[in-house]
């Protein structure tokens, strides 16, 4: 479930010289009340292929991202007293994608949304065997460096603490930190580890009284508690094989979704070589501080080229990686701070006055009635 995150870090490639933005916010700023007539000749160039996704051991369906950067033909948009540049990738459909092994196997992958294309989890990934993804987009073929799985991967221990401290820059505020403790492989270097956390937990919807006293459907709510975090491990500088290392790999400020239970789940991911230089080149791009005197973020090129014609600038990683996941849940006993329940009903607060999170699962961005075959494995 590390999809979107691995989509953002595409989009994070994006960022744009600060100079430009800088220019863009100043003229907003003097142009004042009129700022709805001007137009920016702004040329940024052609627009350029973003491809994001994995492709794991785990028996799961597995996707990749396809997009294009915004060409010169976007127009701006208006945020609030400015105008700002939209800056978000179009998504790229009706490419055919084909992983292929070096074994002969192909899988094919298929769009179920724009831009999102998925490879059913039926797909065994072989130990030994070199894959890449082949991408057929616009008349252009593109394709990865081949990798096969890596070998080594460690195993997490997983704990939380609750604490009350500056977090996001507000003062005195309630948050969770998820820490996990890995048994490092028994060798010396050659392994690249990055922890990726996503979240899913029940959401209570309002219970109105009802002549067949017949309660809301369940409600479970999807999502990334600390997105911009990017955990990183490089054994090569670990000389302790077999020992232990200890990561915070997520922090989440505390809120009424901590009123029922609330899994993060881990995802220990074991990279090659080259797909763990692009995460640490993202990483620090997201950990920048944007100073005026920082250097200019640039684009972080990844591992896809077109096939007859490799000068060609292509964004994004795809990535074999061997993947070991655990899940650890809080239940509302756990919780030492008070949260509000939002959703209870009172006979005399108008209908209108609950907040619509109350009274429909769907409000949320990602959510779903069902509940998740592994719930109560725990």
């Amino acid at each position: 479930m590390n999809r979107q995150k691995i989509e953002m870090a595409g989009q994070i490639t994006l960022s744009k010289n600060r100079s430009s933005w800088l220019l863009v916010v100043l003229i907003s700023m003097l142009i004042g009340s009129c700022v709805e007539k001007i137009e920016f000749p702004l040329n940024k160039g052609l627009a350029k292929l973003v491809v994001s996704g994995q492709v794991s051991n785990l028996q799961e369906n597995r996707f990749v991202f396809l997009s294009e950067t915004t060409s010169k033909d976007r127009k701006p948009v208006f945020s609030g007293n400015y105008y700002v540049l939209n800056d978000l990738p179009n998504p790229v459909s009706e490419a055919e994608l084909t992983l292929v092994g070096e074994d002969g196997s192909q899988s094919n992958f298929t769009e179920i949304e724009p831009g999102k294309y998925q490879l059913e989890a039926s797909v065994e990934i072989l130990n030994g065997v070199a894959y890449y993804l082949d991408i057929v987009v616009q008349g252009e073929r593109y394709q990865s460096i081949p990798e096969s799985l890596p070998e080594q991967v460690g195993e997490d221990e997983l704990s939380y603490t609750f604490s009350r401290d500056i977090i996001q820059d507000q003062p005195e505020t309630a948050f969770i930190s998820i820490h996990t403790t890995t048994t490092l492989p028994s060798q010396k270097g050659g392994y690249y580890f990055r922890w990726d956390v996503d979240e899913v937990y029940y959401w209570d919807l309002t219970f109105f009284p009802n002549p067949f006293n017949q309660p809301p459907p369940d409600c479970y709510v999807f999502g990334f508690p600390d997105p911009q975090r990017i955990s990183l491990l490089n054994g090569d500088l670990i000389n302790s094989p077999g020992g232990k290392s200890t990561q915070l790999v997520a922090e989440r400020i505390l809120d009424d979704s901590f009123l029922s239970r609330h899994y993060f789940n881990v995802r220990l991911t074991s990279l090659n070589k080259s797909a763990f230089e692009y995460w640490r080149k993202v990483r620090e791009l997201v950990n920048n501080s944007g100073s005026v005197f920082d250097t200019p973020p640039a684009p972080i090129y990844g591992n896809i080229q077109n096939v007859n014609r490799p000068d060609e600038v292509v964004l994004g990683n795809f990535e074999i990686a061997r993947v070991s996941q655990k899940r650890i849940y809080t239940t509302r006993a756990d919780v030492p701070f008070f949260e509000e329940e939002v959703c209870t009903y009172d006979p005399q607060r108008p209908y209108e006055d609950y907040p619509k999170t109350c009274l429909r699962c769907s409000e949320f961005p990602s959510s779903t009635n069902a509940t998740p075959h592994w719930w109560f494995d725990q």
